[in-house]
Order: C-alpha cells, then sequence, then structure tokens
C-alpha cells in the first residue's frame, strides 16, 4: 500500500467518526413548524395515513358492477333481496322471474364464498327496495279488491313512491347495478302486474289509454283509481221546440236551486243531454254526464232529417259492455217523442274531437211573415259597416300566418265597425221653455224647416211648433211575388258577412264573420186569412251561418240579409234544422 492511498483510508474513518458522534445535527426542520422528532412512529403513520386522499372512496370506486362476479358478490354483502338481485345483475334468462334470476345468482356467490349464506340474515333490510318487492303480492291484492266493483278490460298500474327513496335507489344502481337495469318503480309495477295476471281474467295490463288506471301508494298501502270515462257516439233528432240542447242553470239561483225552478236548479226542465244522458246513467252505473254536438241549434229549433251527430261521456261507469240498441230503444220510449236518437255505438275520446271540430254544411228550413218595411229601417239595414279594423274569423286557417299579437275582446281596435244604428238620427224638437227663449227670426227658421205656417206672433209659432209631432213613417212597397222568387233563387253563392247577433253577444266574441249561402230552394209563398203573405223555403249554407239573420238582417248586422233584397220585413215564425251533411 502507497502512502498516498493510506492518507486516504484515514480520512474516511475520521469522517465516520466525525458522522457518528452527532455533530451538526439539530431537532429544528425546515418543514414543520413544532417539533416532530420526538414523535412516536405510530402517530405519524396515522398523519400519514389521515392526510392521505381518497382513501374510502378510492376503495369503493374498486368494487365491480354487476354482472361481475365481484359486483354480484358485493350485491349479497350488503343484503340485497333476490328481486333487486336479479334486477340489477344482468343475468335474467328468457321466461325466467327477476327474483329466480336473483335467487340463482345468489346460490352461485354462495358456492364460491360460503360465509355470505347468512347476509340476508344479516342485513334484513335491503337497501335498493327496503323490502318493497316482498310486499308486492299484498299490494296486487289491495289492487284487486278496489277493481272489484268494476268492469274492466284495459288496466294500467302505477305506483307513488317517496322522491327521496327513489333518487338514493337510482344512484346506488347506476354505482353497483347493470347497465340497463330496471329502475325501483317499473320493477314494483312488473312484479305487481305479475301477481295481479294470476287473478284476472280477460284484463289486459296496458302503458296508453287504459279503462282503468290503478296508482298504488306504497306508503300508505292505499290504492287511487283514475276510472276513465266511457263514450257513445250517435245522431239525435229533436222534435219538440223549447228544448235545449245542454243543461240550462237557473237564472235565479245559478244552479243551486230555488222555489222558481222547484229545487231543480234548471232554467229548463228537459234537455238534449239529460234526455239522452238520464237513463244511460242507470244502464252504465255512472256518476255524471257530459255532451258533445256538432255544433247546436237554438231552443226554439228543430232539428230534423237524420239529425245531429254526437258524442256522450258517461263519467266513472261501473259497467262498460252495454246493449247499446236496447239502450237506444230505453232512451227513445223515456224521452215521450220528445227526441229520437239513432246509430248509437260505442265511441272514444279522440271521436269527441272530431266530432266538436268539423265544420259540416247544414241545410235549414225557414218560414216567416212579409211585413210592410220603412224608409228609416231600410237606412238601419243597408247601413255601411266599416271593414278597416275587422278580426275577421277564417275558417281552415291551416297553414296560414296567424297574428303574433291575438286581439283580446273588448280591445279598441277590434271594434271593427262603427255601432249600427237602431233608429234614423231625428233632431230633438226644444221643450217650450226653450222655444220662448228664442227670437223670433229663429222660431219662423225652424217652423219653415218643419213646414209650418211662418205668419203670426211669437206665441203663435211656439204653440204651432209644439204641435207639430214627428214625421209620419214613410214605408217601401211590398214585393210581388215573381221579385221574392227571384231575389231567393239568387241569394246562392253569395257571401254574407255576419257580425255577431245581439242575442249571442253576451257570449260571444264580437267578430264579422264570413260565411257562404250554397244553394236555396224554390220557396212556397202563402197568403193568410190576414192578408199577410209566409213564404217558406230551405238554403244549404257553410258552418257557423246564422240563418234567422241571414233572412231578416239584424239590425243590419248581417248584409247582404234577405230583407234588405227585397224591400220588406221579414219576421221569422220558424226554423228546422234540414239536415247535417257530415259522416
Amino acid at each position: 500500500m502507497s502512502t498516498e492511498e493510506h492518507d486516504e483510508n484515514e480520512d474516511d474513518e475520521e469522517w465516520m467518526k466525525y458522522a457518528n458522534a452527532g455533530f451538526g445535527q439539530t431537532d429544528y426542520s425546515l418543514w414543520d413548524e413544532k417539533d416532530t422528532s420526538k414523535q412516536p412512529l405510530e402517530e405519524e403513520e396515522d398523519e400519514f395515513s389521515l392526510d392521505s386522499p381518497d382513501q374510502l372512496s378510492t376503495h369503493m370506486e374498486e368494487i365491480s358492477r354487476a354482472p361481475s362476479p365481484a359486483g354480484h358478490k358485493h350485491l349479497v354483502r350488503i343484503g340485497t333481496c333476490d328481486h333487486c338481485i336479479g334486477r340489477l345483475g344482468g343475468k335474467k334468462r328468457f321466461e325466467q322471474s327477476i327474483e329466480q334470476s336473483g335467487l340463482e345468482i345468489r346460490t352461485t356467490v354462495v358456492e364460491r364464498d360460503s360465509h355470505l349464506a347468512n347476509a340476508r340474515v344479516e342485513e334484513p333490510l335491503c337497501p335498493f327496495c327496503e323490502n318493497l318487492y316482498e310486499e308486492s303480492e299484498l299490494l296486487a291484492e289491495i289492487i284487486f279488491d278496489s277493481l272489484s266493483p268494476y268492469e274492466v278490460s284495459r288496466l294500467q298500474l302505477g305506483a307513488r313512491i317517496p322522491k327521496d327513496q327513489m333518487e338514493e335507489e337510482e344512484e346506488m344502481r347506476k354505482r353497483f347495478g347493470a347497465g340497463g337495469s330496471d329502475a325501483l318503480k317499473s320493477g314494483l309495477v312488473q312484479c305487481i302486474a305479475q301477481h295481479l295476471n294470476k287473478r284476472l281474467e280477460g284484463v289486459n295490463l296496458v302503458n296508453d289509454k287504459p279503462q282503468i288506471l290503478a296508482l298504488i301508494d306504497v306508503l300508505t298501502l292505499t290504492v287511487e283509481l283514475d276510472i276513465r270515462a266511457h263514450y257513445l257516439y250517435g245522431r239525435y233528432l229533436k222534435l219538440e221546440r223549447g228544448i235545449p240542447q245542454t243543461r240550462w242553470p237557473c237564472r235565479a239561483c245559478k244552479g243551486r236551486g230555488c222555489e222558481r225552478c222547484d229545487q231543480t236548479g234548471l232554467q229548463y226542465k228537459k234537455s238534449v243531454q239529460d234526455l239522452i244522458g238520464n237513463p244511460l246513467l242507470e244502464i252504465f252505473q255512472s256518476n255524471e254526464h257530459a255532451f258533445h254536438g256538432m255544433g247546436r241549434e237554438d231552443i226554439d229549433v228543430r232539428c230534423m232529417g237524420r239529425g245531429r251527430p254526437f258524442v256522450i261521456e258517461m263519467k266513472e261507469p261501473e259497467i262498460r259492455s252495454v246493449d247499446v240498441v236496447e239502450a237506444m230503444q230505453t232512451i227513445n220510449e223515456a224521452a215521450g217523442g220528445s227526441i229520437e236518437i239513432t246509430g248509437l255505438r260505442d265511441s272514444n275520446r279522440s271521436e269527441v274531437v272530431r266530432v266538436k271540430d268539423t265544420p259540416a254544411e247544414k241545410s235549414y228550413t225557414i218560414r216567416f211573415r212579409l211585413l210592410p218595411l220603412s224608409e228609416a229601417e231600410f237606412a238601419v239595414l243597408t247601413a255601411p259597416v266599416d271593414l278597416t279594423h275587422i278580426d275577421v274569423q277564417e275558417r281552415g286557417g291551416k297553414g296560414k300566418k296567424q297574428s303574433s299579437k291575438r286581439k283580446r275582446r273588448g280591445d279598441r281596435k277590434n271594434d271593427h265597425t262603427k255601432p249600427l244604428p237602431t233608429v234614423i238620427d231625428v233632431p230633438e224638437r226644444p221643450d217650450e221653455a226653450t222655444l220662448k227663449a228664442m227670437k223670433k227670426p229663429e222660431l219662423v227658421a225652424m217652423a219653415k224647416e218643419l213646414k209650418l205656417t211662418q205668419t203670426g206672433t211669437k206665441a203663435d209659432l211656439v204653440e204651432r211648433i209644439l204641435a207639430a209631432g214627428p214625421p209620419a213613417p214613410i214605408y217601401l212597397d211590398l214585393p210581388e211575388n215573381d221579385a221574392i222568387l227571384q231575389t231567393i233563387a239568387q241569394l246562392s253563392g253569395v257571401k254574407l258577412a255576419q257580425r255577431t247577433p245581439e242575442r249571442v253577444a253576451h257570449r260571444r266574441a264580437d267578430l264579422i264573420r264570413r260565411r257562404t249561402v250554397f244553394e236555396t230552394s224554390k220557396p212556397v209563398i202563402e197568403t193568410m186569412e190576414d192578408g199577410v203573405r209566409e213564404i217558406e223555403f230551405t238554403l244549404r249554407c257553410e258552418s257557423g251561418t246564422y240563418v234567422k239573420e241571414t233572412v231578416h238582417g239584424d239590425g243590419g248586422r248581417t248584409q247582404p240579409s234577405l230583407s234588405s233584397l227585397i224591400k220588406a220585413k221579414c219576421d221569422v215564425l220558424w226554423l228546422d234544422v234540414g239536415d247535417i251533411h257530415a259522416d
């Protein structure tokens, strides 16, 4: 060994002595604010474990979802019931119930890990359904008992489950269950349906258009039944005047019942709705009925021909299978000749929309008396209508651009016509005090305007003006029969402008409606014993036409009118609906 190598070895030994002597050591840590060198090792490990982030969540995320064996094992470990294991396990085979699938998965897991055999005993409450599936047979029995009074062939089931329970189950199902597994509510309803299928005969469980919807509350174990209405379609003939189409509440008591209406609550004791619906209440064992007609006729108008289409709605019926021919005979016999129905058959809710929305053409027969018309009345009938700001009702507006701002009733901009005059404006005569205060030249000018004698004293002029009454009306000559026949024939194809009649203005929007008269028949003209002519004819016109107003003019609210065309007053005697051209 050389002298240099010997010196290096001595230096290393001195450095080791120096390092082991603790020279230069310090208890101060640059990284800690307090002294941690004297803490026990266990505390340091605990502190480290607490500071380690997401250790618990990382452990949970490592659990595989079903249908992996580890996922099935975890479902069994946490006390999941057989129904939920089958629902979430993702191993259900064709024609196998979820309970059978769950039992098969549990058996496979227990064969691998026998210590999980008592997992369901140790965790008796299923974390997913809270043992609701075990009550499914009881829930089915409750539904079955509630359905006993009703005849049903299409049943829909539903369940009301607390929201927090459903949200918690949804979160766990997405975490541990197989993808695409059934939710708690749908799975429970399906399980109840399987029990009901064993007890209900001839009943189809559906997802839409049910006759009864059974909604069960899992907390209170009660069932709420939504019993859908039963619908019947037919046509009615109204053979008697003075009968409204639907119930008319008493004006005095508003339907509550009073002495005026004999405690019935009705303005008219009979209506088409009640004559048809009341006999059906007993047949269907229903609580109430509603009437839907294709338009309506006035209370004093008969409905003849094939009759008016209608749909009557029987609410909450207990019986649905009814012999409609026998029911139709019962209704007609009970009506006593007031009405008659034909073509009664079962219907549905969509036909209500069709009946209400079909703008069918109609034929009417009308009879009126021909009376003289004064020049003043003729001026009212032909007063010009201001169409500058009209809100004309369009028929069949499909595809037409609608106004972005819908005009409201009562809007000044929607006042499409200036108020039509009902009488010709006649200047009011001054009273006696006003005349005496006037100067004589003013009295002379007034006498001249009234075509009176202009001579005499001031007192004579005042007396003469006061004695002058209103001028006698000037009547137009009545038309000849040939002119009437020609005018009615020319009415075919005429486009009418009909402002809402005064008789219905309280319940209809004030509009000008465009309606067409398609054809008219040759009228029958009869001269009565008093010398007045009565005219009867038939016309076919567009749906929604005011036929009486087409004849008498309604004070100029319908233009043109037959009265304005023949220059005679047309006093309508009666109107009948001849036919409704639909179906």
